[in-house]
């Protein structure tokens, strides 16, 4: 069994109060390896998993977010800046002649440029574009909205 169990044991609860002050896990777990010497080989100080298992704290969370993930695919656009630009591309064809909806503009940008937006990013160029008078806006049978260019109904 262990020699001097309990040496170990009163090192054990001696260090158990030093790390439990911590209170981050992550920041526990780092000193318990740090003490006990099984980081030797580790790079980086990082866990085995590298920055894919490395627990972000207070104001790193944008740093860990943005990093790509292996083996995650992004489906929808960072920003509403790409929606604003498929927007105007639509504007400027013949989609608006017609009334659309923004499910229907969500749809059109996914065929058309190969691109999902989600329609949260078309909402507000849409409003105020039916402000400006760029295109008119009003409620269909359903109760949503539709937009078309005016003077074109």
């Amino acid at each position: 069994m262990i020699k001097d169990f309990d040496k170990l044991k009163q090192q054990l609860n001696e260090l158990s109060e030093a790390v439990n002050k911590f209170e981050s896990e992550a920041v526990q777990l780092r000193v318990v390896e740090l003490v006990l010497g099984q980081n030797d080989a580790r790079p980086g100080g990082f866990s085995e998993g590298g920055i894919n298992d490395f627990i972000a704290g207070p104001g790193m969370m944008n740093v860990v977010r943005s990093t790509p993930r292996p083996g995650r695919r992004k489906t929808t656009t960072d920003s509403a800046k790409g929606a604003v630009a498929a927007l105007n591309d639509l504007l400027e064809s013949d989609f608006f002649d017609t009334p659309r909806t923004i499910g229907d503009i969500v749809a059109r940008c996914q065929d058309t440029f190969g691109m999902r937006y989600k329609s949260n990013a078309f909402s507000g160029p849409l409003s105020r574009h039916a402000r400006t008078g760029v295109l008119s806006r009003e409620k269909n049978a359903d109760g949503k909205f539709v937009y078309v260019k005016p003077g074109t109904d």
